[in-house]
């Protein structure tokens, strides 16, 4: 009898590794996709600003081409390619942080809430 709940306990323990190690696989991965969203979030959201205060000033934001100047036209073209730099050199610091993130272990704690009550004083 013995040998059987010793061998209970060893896959028990081994569910318990198993589940855990998903658990710390799944964290990792819901973290990434959390700081990649957010830090894209950061550099569009700084792009669309500048689009918003300066496009149509600068290269006609939003205006047909036909509607351009000349002036616009190429402060378009070089907002164009300002713009792509941008893109890539962030999307180029978002995988140097998921690859950094892949040397360390993650396991997500689960949000908390601490309700602590108050003695009255009677």
């Amino acid at each position: 009898m013995a040998s059987k709940e010793t061998e209970l306990a060893e896959i028990r323990r081994h569910q318990k590794e198993n589940s855990s190690g998903r658990r710390r696989c799944e964290s990792k991965e819901r973290l990434k996709k959390i700081v990649t969203r957010k830090v894209k979030t950061s550099f569009i959201g700084a792009i669309s600003e500048f689009e918003l205060a300066f496009g149509q000033i600068l290269w006609g934001h939003g205006l047909p081409k036909d509607e351009l100047t000349s002036i616009q036209k190429a402060n378009k073209d070089k907002w164009e390619q300002v713009r792509t730099n941008i893109l890539n050199k962030g999307n180029g610091q978002i995988r140097a942080l998921v690859a950094e993130m892949d040397l360390h272990d993650v396991e997500f704690q689960g949000y908390r809430i601490n309700f602590e009550g108050k003695q009255r004083d009677e």
